[in-house]
């Protein structure tokens, strides 16, 4: 993910997906919950909700996708057979985070250099956005994608031991499919009741900077309310924290190290706190050798755990 290089230009540009704004038409339908089952790692299934969030008008193209392994139908209940699908894994023992699910986002897809097309169709997530974007890589040329989705993969198996059942918004890094597209990943957490979500990323920044920064929402009418900024703004502190005590510290080229952010479609229509984590810099030195390496995937993952655990004692 492509950083801002510096503060003042938080906000006038976005990640995740960017597009430029565009006009809305009209008054938005009310959305109607429905439910369908989500699958777990073991074949069981969760409940799982479709959470629309509320809107003052609808633009000329919206669309909200709920996964259901079951193939609903409508197009407000689907889940397109060429995004990867989501995953949810049970706990493996029990812990501080027992009775807690957690949203785990591996942030883009290693396809969605393959599908530029595909990721480049617009939607409505309070401004208009398209769908994802491709990635940044080391000068090495390892990708953000592999790297985010071997991190959550570390930090699931970190999270299920100390208790809690983890919903991944995708299953693989193939360059066979493209996305999940960020309203999804960003409306997966309350659709499956989750607590919170954590979306993972590696910036692209100026090669003389390192460290970790976090996005988070900020209030706006009919997407973030006052409580959800402020749990995710106390989120987005305890996972750098988190990842201070285990080694990585917060950015040294971008402060402060939290952004609130409207830009943000992924954060925008999540109905939980959630966060994006910009947990290093893929075109510094220092981090891009944590990020090639195993041990350095495990720390970053360790720090994430211990954020998330912090937040969840503090509830």
């Amino acid at each position: 993910m492509k950083a801002f290089v510096t503060a003042s230009l938080i906000g006038a540009l976005a990640l995740s997906g960017c597009s430029n704004a565009s006009t809305s038409v009209a008054v938005a339908p009310t959305a109607t919950p429905t439910t369908s089952p989500l699958l777990t790692s073991n074949g069981s299934s969760l409940p799982a909700v479709i959470v629309t969030p509320a809107r003052t008008s609808v633009p000329k193209h919206w669309w909200y996708p709920n996964w259901s392994p079951s193939g609903a139908k409508g197009a407000a209940a689907s889940w397109p057979t060429s995004w990867p699908k989501p995953k949810a894994f049970s706990p493996t023992k029990r812990g501080a985070l027992s009775g807690h699910t957690i949203l785990i986002d591996p942030g883009h897809n290693i396809g969605n250099s393959t599908h530029t097309s595909q990721i480049n169709h617009h939607y409505w997530v309070g401004l208009d956005k398209i769908c994802n974007t491709t990635v940044t890589a080391t000068n090495q040329g390892y990708a953000e994608a592999t790297y985010t989705f071997d991190v959550a993969q570390r930090l699931t198996k970190i999270l299920t031991a100390a208790g809690a059942k983890v919903v991944l918004t995708r299953d693989q890094n193939s360059r066979s499919t493209f996305g999940p597209c960020i309203q999804a990943r960003g409306l997966l957490g309350g659709q499956v009741g989750a607590d919170l979500g954590v979306s993972i990323h590696a910036d692209g920044g100026p090669s003389s900077g390192h460290g970790a920064f976090v996005y988070s929402p900020a209030v706006k009418a009919g997407y973030t309310s006052s409580s959800k900024a402020k749990q995710s703004y106390r989120l987005a502190s305890d996972v750098l924290k988190g990842l201070a005590a285990h080694g990585q510290i917060g950015s040294t080229y971008l402060h402060p190290n939290i952004a609130p952010d409207k830009q943000q479609g992924t954060l925008n229509v999540a109905s939980i706190p959630i966060v994006i984590v910009e947990t290093l810099n893929m075109r510094n030195a220092t981090d891009a050798a944590k990020a090639q390496s195993a041990a350095g995937r495990q720390s970053i993952a360790a720090g994430l755990a211990a954020g998330i655990e912090r937040w969840i004692a503090g509830k």
